[in-house]
């Protein structure tokens, strides 16, 4: 059995890899992406994307579209709270990595000294 090891090191490549996450879903989200030849035509995830799928009444593609938009706002929506929760991930780590390092700079006990205070196995 392979043993989980936290330590400092793992902390501060975790924090880089949910900053580089949060990064690009920044690059993406919300920018305007051409596509097709006509000028207007763009595509951004947050909003609803200009189709050309008949004319009005034309049941099939008005369906198709409301159909593609659903999986667009849902992808959005995804995309929008993984943000959030790297975030908060990265905020963690941070943090968490700030506050050990000022107990680390306040503390006045040798590793010697500390280990004096632990409990010692079969004694």
């Amino acid at each position: 059995m392979k043993n989980i090891v936290i330590n400092e090191s793992y902390l501060r490549k975790l924090h880089g890899t949910y900053t580089k996450q949060v990064d690009e879903i920044d690059l993406m989200y919300g920018k305007v992406y051409p596509y097709g030849s006509l000028p207007d035509s763009t595509v951004d995830i947050t909003k609803q994307f200009k189709l050309r799928l008949g004319g009005k009444g034309f049941t099939e593609a008005e369906d198709l579209t409301g159909a593609i938009d659903v999986v667009r706002a849902g992808l959005a929506n995804r995309l929008k709270g993984a943000r959030v929760e790297l975030n908060n991930l990265e905020h963690g780590i941070k943090f968490l990595l700030a506050d050990s390092d000022a107990v680390e700079q306040t503390s006045t006990l040798s590793a010697e000294q500390f280990e004096y205070f632990m409990p010692k196995a079969g004694g």
